[in-house]
């Protein structure tokens, strides 16, 4: 990948700065503002936010836009919210961002020799599928399309039939492709190569789908928002969550905001980006709502982008008894019982007068017993203390597991997510 010092990332920045103001948003936004001439004048720039987006972008408004619209695509950047948001590339816009993501994939191995499967699913103006496809035309493999709007069972079946040696879909479709190889003793000999995207693949997680389906290879495609791109990319010795950042295409900047500063090396910080490739709807400075740290190290594979990496979604934990709590601690729980339970759940939280209820719904290959989903719960009770103080000090009416049929939870209709957390509080 191209490498930018960050001068040069500040000089570009400062160009699509220019070009911004061609629009009624931005003009209105940098009324007063200096075009930025350095990182600390750069840093000084009013956030872009989700809000701003959704509310003067197409079909809402054409106050983001720089130049009339055509010769472009609009896509969807808001499934997963409930809120539908839609922005435009223009198609030389949307050419560069699938290059920049066929680079991406070509580091991790993917060749003409290959037989990619596209599990996203198609339409809505969601922009996987058809990005995908995009990509794998760049790259010269073999596209078969097979999506996920399409029952479970026919994905199975179409994909032993085809034989792909790469797949590509989210997290959720492969903790549920596993679910079902395990019980139903399937395997998909040729595949070598897993890439997911749109979510986090924890570690439990992964070991239960390169177990399930037989593969050693599972990487992340890239960490990519349909609202700016792809932000980051993995090569051979990124861990879990690291990626290199592709500074010629995004301006990527940490932030500390408790601080109102740059985030150290090492540091957590809010992850903020600016397209250096969009002109005719300019991301500047768009607050993504991620939070990572720069590693500091030198990559083995010598590429010079820099290195962060993740940390979860900024604003995702939940607060419990006083205690903000990481889904994370009761994904690890349900991970203790692999024979017994999916890794696909949502926890849905609710008032109930002066109380609360916590209803935990786990998919399962069957119905466990009273002692599974007993054990399930003291687990609980154990790595997350606020649910036993609650109850103790009578704030949490009831704690219920339930299990339920493999694929039942519900899952976004325009990316296929299972949204972990429904919290029904009014907080």
């Amino acid at each position: 990948m191209e490498h930018l010092t960050e001068e040069l990332q500040c000089a570009r920045g400062a160009e699509i700065v220019r070009e911004s103001l061609a629009s009624r948003f931005y003009g209105e936004k940098y009324a007063g503002c200096p075009v930025p001439g350095s990182r600390e004048a750069w840093q000084q720039l009013p956030l872009l936010t989700r809000a701003e987006i959704y509310e003067r972008s197409y079909p809402h408004s054409t106050d983001m836009l720089t130049r009339p619209l055509e010769d472009a695509i609009i896509i969807s950047t808001g499934g997963s919210s409930g809120i539908a948001r839609y922005t435009t590339y223009t198609h030389a816009e949307w050419d560069a961002f699938v290059t920049c993501q066929a680079a991406a994939m070509r580091i991790l191995g993917i060749t003409r020799q290959d037989r990619v499967a596209n599990l996203f699913i198609a339409g809505h103006f969601w922009p996987s599928f058809l990005g995908l496809h995009d990509c794998i035309k760049k790259l010269g493999a073999v596209h078969l399309p097979i999506s996920a709007n399409i029952p479970m069972e026919e994905v199975v079946k179409l994909c032993r039939t085809f034989e792909p040696t790469v797949m590509v879909s989210l997290p959720t479709l492969f903790v549920f492709m596993a679910d079902m190889a395990k019980r139903d003793g399937f395997s998909f000999p040729g595949l070598r190569m897993i890439n997911y995207a749109g979510e986090h693949l924890s570690a439990a997680a992964e070991a239960h789908v390169a177990a399930a389906l037989g593969v050693s290879h599972i990487k992340a495609g890239a960490y990519t928002s349909a609202d700016v791109g792809i932000m980051g990319y993995q090569c051979d010795h990124c861990g879990p969550g690291t990626y290199h950042v592709p500074t010629a295409f995004q301006f990527v900047e940490l932030v500390n905001f408790e601080e109102n500063r740059a985030a150290r090396i090492g540091e957590m910080g809010e992850v903020v980006v600016t397209n250096l490739s969009r002109v005719s709807t300019p991301i500047i400075r768009y607050r993504v709502g991620d939070l990572a740290a720069w590693t500091g190290s030198p990559c083995p594979c010598g590429d010079p982008n820099p290195c962060l990496k993740l940390g979860g979604r900024a604003g995702q934990d939940f607060k419990l008894g006083g205690g903000f709590i990481s889904l994370d601690l009761f994904e690890n729980a349900i991970a203790a019982h692999p024979d017994c339970f999916s890794l696909n759940f949502q926890l849905e939280i609710e008032d109930v007068a002066s109380q609360f209820t916590v209803v935990l719904r786990i998919e399962a290959p069957s119905q466990p017993d009273r002692a599974t989903l007993a054990a399930l719960e003291r687990d609980l009770f154990e790595a997350v203390p606020e649910l036993k103080i609650s109850t103790e000090k009578g704030y949490l009416k009831s704690f219920v597991i339930e299990a339920v049929e493999l694929g039942s939870l519900p899952r976004s209709p325009i990316t296929g997510k299972v949204a972990r957390l429904v919290d029904r509080r009014v907080l």
